[in-house]
């Protein structure tokens, strides 16, 4: 009964879906371009993502459910409402529609979002000469510890940028014994949250001497001359415990401590490694050959794909299919390159080397 009910549950999505029409059990798969694929800016998707990912993603029941029963947390990625499996970066890339507030480009279709991400990793791999699974995720999925977020990042900004300014010394030289400088940061306009106030201590930037008043005699008291020691050598009393003359010493003043911005991402980068080379029998660091040099994909890419996928949106992946005709897609325009190619050549040596007199 579970195949039945499973049969049932698609078909019934897929009737519900906008923009399928014809019998479920017709396999033909209608033009992109047919499709009205818009991309919705409030919510951030392409119109069609939904009888999308009904053909191109698995697992089928999880995506199945997502689309009939309006089940999109915790399984839907926000990638795959812009049928972006790979969450490819704005390119100019073919079938692109829009891009997001980050720069993920909403696709018409899976396959566009297919094209690019193989071209995009021919690139990665010809081009720029990653040939391994880190060098590849590194630039792929770059770190974000280079910038500053949170209240975190804002403090550091306040002592870095505000503490060396003019005002904030003249504050400095009017505070009281033990006091500190107050700064308050305002929310800007548009609505967005925070506002955030900070204490920082102003200590003196050059150590403070005794320095001795111009008139003698008029400024200070003088001190008081030592007693002449005597002639006669004297016992000394031993030295004090080291203990005692460190109890009367100032305590060091305590390391605060800050926090960083973000956490290091190199093990989210090996992890993201470790799962692409998974089965291929090769390490992060190793070549993963998938292309040959004149650009044609090898046995690898679909692998390497594959898992990018479901790196990219955890619960569901792309499925082999679509994987697949991406790359005969792609093994064909190698083709029709280079018979053009040849046929240039062709032309290049048919043409008459002299002049006709």
């Amino acid at each position: 009964m579970v195949p039945q009910t499973f049969y049932a549950l698609v078909l019934a999505a897929r009737a519900l879906l906008p923009g399928d029409s014809g019998s479920a059990s017709d396999t033909f798969r209608p033009d992109p371009q047919a499709v009205a694929a818009r991309y919705e800016p409030s919510s951030r998707e392409v119109t069609n993502w939904r009888s999308e990912a009904m053909d191109a993603l698995e697992p089928k029941p999880v995506v199945a459910m997502a689309a009939l029963f309006r089940a999109e947390r915790p399984f839907v990625a926000r990638c795959v409402k812009l049928n972006n499996y790979w969450c490819i970066k704005s390119a100019r890339w073919n079938g692109e529609l829009a891009t997001d507030s980050e720069g993920h480009v909403g696709f018409i279709s899976a396959d566009h979002s297919a094209d690019a991400a193989a071209t995009l990793l021919r690139r990665y791999y010809l081009e720029f000469n990653r040939k391994s699974a880190l060098d590849i995720v590194r630039r792929w999925a770059p770190a974000e510890c280079n910038v500053a977020t949170g209240i975190g990042g804002m403090a550091m900004l306040a002592v870095r940028g505000i503490g060396g300014t003019v005002r904030a010394q003249y504050l400095a030289s009017r505070r009281q014994k033990g006091g500190a400088v107050r700064y308050t940061a305002k929310a800007g306009p548009g609505g967005k949250p925070g506002r955030v106030s900070m204490v920082i201590p102003m200590t003196s930037k050059t150590p403070q001497y005794r320095v001795p008043s111009i008139a003698a005699g008029m400024g200070e008291k003088p001190k008081p001359a030592k007693p002449p020691e005597p002639l006669v050598a004297t016992r000394r009393k031993p030295a004090k415990e080291a203990a005692t003359i460190a109890s009367a010493a100032p305590k060091p003043a305590q390391k605060v401590q800050v926090a960083a911005a973000c956490p290091s991402e190199e093990q989210r980068h090996r992890n993201y490694a470790g799962r692409m080379v998974e089965g291929l029998g090769l390490g992060p660091s190793d070549d993963l050959k998938l292309f040959a040099a004149d650009g044609t994909p090898q046995p690898n890419l679909t692998q390497v794909m594959l898992a990018m996928s479901a790196f990219e949106l955890g619960t569901l992946r792309a499925s082999p299919e679509l994987v697949e005709g991406a790359i005969e897609r792609a093994i064909a325009k190698v083709q029709e390159n280079a018979q053009a190619a040849a046929q240039k050549a062709q032309a290049f040596r048919n043409e008459p080397t002299g002049v006709e007199r």
